[in-house]
């Protein structure tokens, strides 16, 4: 992943707010939160966001009661229904559940909420995404590899690096940066 931190000049520049547009594109519970989460933990705002926009983005918007079944991808029409897909998921066996706007793992981040329905809660959610991202960044000091290791663990070069490139290209498109030439070679 050392290649990955040739786009590091990309990822350093992106300090913009969120725009007011994706926001008003959808429910804006997710995005309500981005910034002072991204202040609270010290997070690029617009890395954040766009961390968001991969994990859950529709029609430019986050979402707050999407889930990811072991692959599966459920966009509940309320925190009820997610809650209730939730349980359905768990009752029948499966253990690799992602909830709400930054898709935030059952099984390895669970533990740090109260409940499921924690989970789903936009301002804690979004909270406990920025401060995993810092805590990523600190101890892989660019946030390169912080974006990359969010979404899949050491020993996944592939993953991260499609992985990486998805938040750019949303970063992008939501304008938060441009594309730089090193990160458009990384990500042909």
């Amino acid at each position: 992943m050392k290649s990955c931190q040739a786009i590091l000049l990309l990822l350093a520049l992106l300090t913009g707010s969120i725009s007011e547009a994706s926001a008003s594109n959808g429910s804006g519970l997710c995005e309500a939160q981005i910034l002072k989460a991204a202040h609270k933990w010290n997070v690029p705002a617009g890395i954040l966001h766009s961390v968001g926009l991969t994990e859950t983005g529709r029609k430019g918007a986050l979402y707050p009661f999407a889930l990811n079944i072991e692959g599966r991808t459920v966009f509940a029409a309320s925190r009820a229904e997610a809650l209730a897909e939730f349980e359905k998921a768990r009752e029948e066996g499966h253990t690799l559940i992602d909830l709400g706007c930054m898709q935030i793992n059952f099984r390895y981040h669970g533990g740090s909420f109260a409940s499921a329905g924690q989970m789903l809660d936009p301002e804690s959610n979004v909270d406990y995404a920025a401060r995993f991202l810092a805590d990523l960044h600190s101890r892989h000091q660019t946030w390169t590899m912080a974006v990359a290791r969010y979404h899949a663990g050491p020993n996944n070069d592939p993953a991260q690096k499609r992985y990486v490139c998805r938040v750019i290209r949303n970063l992008v498109d939501a304008g938060h940066g441009a594309w730089t030439p090193p990160a458009r070679k990384f990500c042909e």
